[in-house]
């Protein structure tokens, strides 16, 4: 039982470092899509946005991961379900958002390229 309650409090630690970078992933996305849409160019638009997911997924997915371990190591609410749900929805949202855009960037760079 000592073993599993240390396990539990390891969890919380690393859930609760990283949760500041969750935040800036969040918060530097905004920012550089934002500063990315009133760019003319569509290279450094492209550029932008590629470093802005790129940089949300590497700060963004070690909290989910720790949130999905510290969730499921301890007895099950309706306050961690729906924690879970949202911050899972917001992050398949963005990742969606991702993918559609990198979809979008690679057609255009193959019309370019013909």
């Amino acid at each position: 039982m000592k073993k599993y309650q240390d396990n539990k409090g390891m969890l919380f630690l690393l859930l609760k470092n990283s949760i500041v970078q969750f935040i800036a992933g969040i918060l530097s996305l905004s920012i550089i899509l934002i500063i990315a849409n009133d760019v003319d160019a569509q290279l450094i638009q492209i550029g932008l946005k590629f470093f802005g997911y790129g940089f949300f997924c590497y700060l963004t997915t070690p909290f989910m991961i720790y949130w999905l371990a510290y969730v499921s190591a301890g007895v099950a609410t309706i306050k961690k379900l729906a924690i879970t749900v949202a911050l899972t929805a917001l992050y398949s949202l963005i990742i969606w958002d991702a993918y559609f855009f990198f979809r979008e960037a690679i057609a255009h760079g193959l019309s370019v390229a013909n």
